[in-house]
C-alpha cells in the first residue's frame, strides 16, 4: 500500500521517523511536491480563512497527494514532550482537512502524545500499525528502527548539518556549516521548520544568505540541554514546546556568541511567535545588541520586498562590521561603543 506523507508543518522534524515505521511494516511511502504556486493556492481555496500560512499550506500538501497515494498520513501532533504542548491547530489537524478537502481518500491518523509520559508518545504507532494489519513484534521492530533513524537524523543536526540539505541530499552529500570565522559571518535563522525550511514560502533565503556570504545557523542545530539551560532563568516555564526551542537557541547563541545577526521568521497571525520574537528582541536588546530583523510571512508575501528587507539587514551588518564604533555623541547614551565583531 501506498501512503502519502505530506512535505509540510512537522514533516521536516519527524520525516526519518515516519517513513521508516511505515516501511518496516512493508508499506511504500510517498511524499508531496516540493511547495509551489499551485500547491500553496490549493490550500489556501481549500482551507478555512483564519489558519495561519503554514496550516493553509499543509491542505495544499494533502489536496497534491490525492491520486498519488492510497492512504494518506496525518499526525496528531499533541505533546512532544512531557509536560509541554504544541500549537492547538495541531491536534485539530485531521478533523480540519477532512472537513475542507473533497474526494480525500482514507486517513492514517497517529496521536503522538508524551504530555504525562514519554514512552505513551508512540501507543498511538502501536494502534495504526495493528489496524495496517501488522503483529506486535513488527510493530516494536518497526519502532526501535524508526527512532533509531529519528536519532540518527537529530544527531546530525546537532554535528551543524543543515536540515533541508540533509533532507534533500541525505548524509552523504549534505555538507556540516561552517564556523563563525568561515565568510562574512553566521546569521541565526530562529523560526518554526515548516518555515524555515520551505524555500517556496521562505523566498529560498537560506541560498540568498550564502551567496551574499553568510552561513545561516538554525534551531534545530542546537541541543536540547543546551536550550533548557537558556530557558532556566526565565521567571516562568514556557509550556510550548516550540515556542521554547526557537527562544531557548537564540538565546543560547547570543549568549555564546556564535552569530552576527538574528533573523527571526515569523508566520502572521501566529500566537506563539508574537511573543516568542518579542521576548527574544528585547533580550537581545538589553544584554547583546546584536543586529536583528524580524520578516513575516502569510500567503501575500513578494519577493521583491522580501529581497529588500533582506539585502537592507545584510548592508547593516556590513556597515555595522566597518563604522560600529563610530557612533555619533548623540546616540553614545542609548548604544555603547563595542563592537562585537
Amino acid at each position: 500500500m501506498k501512503i502519502g506523507i505530506p512535505r509540510a508543518l512537522l514533516y521536516f522534524n519527524y520525516y526519518p521517523f515516519w517513513k521508516t515505521f511505515f516501511e518496516e511494516l512493508n508499506h511504500e511511502t510517498v511524499l508531496s511536491s516540493k511547495t509551489t504556486n499551485r500547491v500553496l493556492d490549493m490550500g489556501v481555496k481549500s482551507c478555512v480563512d483564519d489558519a495561519c500560512l503554514p496550516v493553509k499550506l499543509f491542505h495544499g500538501h494533502v489536496m497534491d497527494l490525492i491520486g498519488k497515494a492510497d492512504r494518506i498520513f496525518i499526525p496528531r501532533l499533541i505533546s512532544v514532550e512531557p509536560g509541554e504542548y504544541i500549537c492547538p491547530k495541531f491536534i485539530g489537524l485531521p478533523e480540519m482537512v477532512k472537513n475542507s478537502v473533497p474526494n480525500l481518500p482514507e486517513l492514517i491518523v497517529i496521536d503522538f502524545n508524551a504530555h504525562r509520559n514519554a514512552e505513551r508518545e508512540y501507543d498511538g504507532c502501536k494502534a495504526v500499525g495493528k489496524a495496517l494489519g501488522a503483529g506486535l513484534k513488527q510493530i516494536n521492530g518497526a519502532l526501535e528502527k524508526a527512532k533509531s533513524a529519528q536519532r540518527e537524523y537529530e544527531n546530525r543536526l546537532l554535528q551543524g548539518y543543515n536540515p533541508l540539505k540533509l533532507l534533500d541530499q541525505g548524509a552523504a552529500e549534505a555538507q556540516r556549516i561552517p564556523g563563525k570565522g568561515s565568510g562574512k559571518g553566521r546569521i541565526a535563522l530562529i523560526g518554526h521548520p515548516y518555515l524555515l525550511y520551505d524555500q517556496h514560502i521562505n523566498m529560498n533565503i537560506c541560498s540568498k544568505l550564502e551567496k551574499r556570504g553568510y552561513q545561516p545557523l538554525f534551531p534545530e542545530n542546537i541541543g536540547k540541554d543546551s536550550i533548557d539551560a537558556a530557558c532556566a532563568g526565565l521567571p516562568k516555564k514556557l509550556f510550548w514546546s516550540y515556542g521554547q526551542r526557537l527562544l531557548g537557541s537564540g538565546l543560547h547563541m547570543l549568549e555564546r556568541g556564535m552569530v552576527s545577526g538574528i533573523v527571526f521568521i515569523s508566520s502572521f497571525g501566529c500566537g506563539i511567535d508574537s511573543f516568542i520574537g518579542e521576548l527574544l528582541q528585547r533580550f537581545n536588546h538589553r544584554s547583546f545588541k546584536v543586529p536583528y530583523t524580524t520578516i513575516t510571512l502569510d500567503e501575500h508575501s513578494g519577493q521583491a520586498g522580501f529581497d529588500t528587507r533582506l539585502e537592507a539587514f545584510t548592508d547593516m551588518l556590513e556597515w555595522r562590521r566597518v563604522d560600529g564604533c563610530h557612533i555619533p555623541s548623540y546616540g553614545q547614551n542609548v548604544h555603547t561603543c563595542q563592537s562585537p565583531f
